[in-house]
C-alpha cells in the first residue's frame, strides 16, 4: 500500500453482537503507548451470531463509537477489524519445503480439501509459521478462512461508515498477539476468554494458535445465574460476582453455590481441551504437548476468586492476562487511561490496534 510511505496510523476495532470497542496505539520513545479507546453498546438485533442483520443501524454505531473514543481523537480512516471466532476457520498445516509459487498453490489446495465450503464461496489468507527455535525440513502453515456471506456485508457496513478495514482478523489471533509474550510460547498456554456471550478457548505453542474453541457458558450467563439463585437484581449479581465470586466464606458461601455448577463445568471442558491437545497437538512447535499455564481474559476473568480456583482444580498455573505485555515495558499500574481491571476486556482490540500500530511504521501486516 503505498499510504504506509506516510506512516498512516491503523486503530483497531472489535465488533461483538452486543458492544463495538475502538484502540489505537502510537509511537512514543522505542515503543507504544495507549491513544485512545472506547466501548459502544450495540443495540440488540443488529448483529446476531456475528452475522449483520441491519447494516444502517451498524453503521450508525461504527461511526458513533469512533467518534466517542477516550483520548486523542481518531484521524484515520483504516483499521484492523477483528470478525467472530464461531464462524472462521483456523488450522495449522504441514507441507513439505518447496519454491514460493508451488507453496501458494499447494495451500490452495490445502484449503480446498480442509474447508467446509467451496473456495469460491470464502475468503482466506495463510503464513508460514517460524520455528521456535531450529529449523525444520517442512513448512507449518497457519491458514484462516471466513465466509464471503460473513464478510462482504462487514465491507458494505465499514464504507458506509467512511472507514477502511486493511485487514479481517480472526479473534484468536489478536487476543494472542494481546497475551502471549514476544507471540513465543516454548511450551503451550491456554487463553480462556469469558466474554459476555461465550467463552472462547485457545491454545498457543511455538509461535501460533493450535486449537480454538468455545462454549455459550458466558460472563453474561455467570451473572444472571446469581441473579437468579439468589433473587437479585442483574446490577447486584455483577456487583457479587466481582466483589464476592467464589469466596465460600462471604454471603454465606451462597454466591459460591450459585456460581459452583457452571464453573464446575469450564473446569471438565477445560480438562478435556488438554488432554485433546496433548494426544492431537504438534511435536515440533514446543518443549512439551502439556499445556504450562492458563491465562485468563475477557470481561469474566474479573470473577473474584477465579483464577485461583482454576490453579487449583487443574493443578496448572492460572493468572489474569496482561494485554500490554508485547505493548508496554512499564508495569501495567502505570497506565492511567485505562485501568489494567478494565484493559482485561480489551484484550483482543489491543492486540488487533498492535498489528495496526506496526503497520503503520514498518509499511507490512
Amino acid at each position: 500500500f503505498d499510504f504506509f510511505n506516510q506512516k498512516t496510523a491503523v486503530f483497531g476495532l472489535d465488533l461483538s453482537d452486543i458492544s463495538l470497542k475502538v484502540a489505537q496505539l502510537k509511537p512514543e520513545g522505542r515503543g507504544l503507548v495507549l491513544a485512545n479507546y472506547g466501548r459502544q453498546e450495540i443495540p440488540r438485533g443488529v448483529i446476531g451470531g456475528g452475522a449483520i442483520k441491519k447494516v444502517d443501524e451498524l453503521a450508525d454505531v461504527i461511526k458513533k463509537g469512533v467518534a466517542g473514543v477516550n483520548g486523542l481523537p481518531i484521524n484515520t480512516k483504516y483499521c484492523v477489524v477483528s470478525l467472530p471466532e464461531t464462524e472462521s476457520f483456523i488450522r495449522v498445516i504441514r507441507l513439505p519445503r518447496m519454491k514460493p509459487n508451488e507453496l501458494k498453490e499447494a495451500v490452495r489446495w490445502e484449503v480446498e480439501n480442509q474447508i467446509p465450503l467451496p473456495i469460491d464461496q470464502v475468503y482466506f489468507d495463510w503464513q508460514i509459521v517460524e520455528p521456535p527455535r531450529v529449523s525444520f525440513d517442512h513448512y507449518d502453515i497457519l491458514i484462516g478462512a471466513l465466509s464471503r456471506s460473513l464478510v462482504d456485508p462487514y465491507l458494505k457496513v465499514f464504507k458506509e461508515a467512511g472507514l477502511r478495514p486493511l485487514v479481517f482478523e480472526i479473534e484468536s489471533v489478536a487476543t494472542s498477539r494481546a497475551l502471549i509474550k514476544d507471540e513465543l510460547a516454548l511450551s503451550p498456554v491456554m487463553i480462556i476468554d469469558i466474554g459476555a456471550r461465550r467463552t472462547s478457548f485457545i491454545i498457543f505453542a511455538g509461535r501460533t494458535i493450535h486449537f480454538t474453541a468455545s462454549l455459550p457458558l458466558s460472563n453474561e450467563y455467570l451473572v444472571k445465574e446469581i441473579a437468579k439463585k439468589l433473587d437479585v437484581s442483574l446490577g447486584k449479581a455483577k456487583e457479587l460476582k466481582f466483589e464476592v465470586g467464589l469466596n465460600k466464606d462471604r454471603e454465606d458461601g451462597r454466591v459460591f453455590q450459585s456460581l459452583l455448577p457452571s464453573i464446575n463445568e469450564l473446569v471438565n471442558q477445560i480438562k478435556k481441551y488438554i488432554d485433546f491437545f496433548r494426544t492431537h497437538g504438534p511435536k515440533e512447535q514446543s518443549e512439551t504437548k502439556d499445556v504450562s499455564k492458563v491465562a485468563l481474559c475477557g470481561g469474566g476473568a474479573n470473577l473474584s476468586g477465579l483464577s485461583s480456583f482454576l490453579s487449583g482444580a487443574l493443578d496448572l498455573p492460572v493468572e489474569v492476562g496482561n494485554p500490554w505485555v508485547n505493548i508496554l515495558e512499564a508495569a501495567p499500574e502505570s497506565i492511567p487511561e485505562l485501568s489494567y481491571d478494565q484493559s482485561i476486556s480489551y484484550a483482543t482490540v489491543l492486540g488487533l490496534a498492535l498489528r495496526g500500530a506496526r503497520m503503520g511504521m514498518n509499511g507490512s501486516c
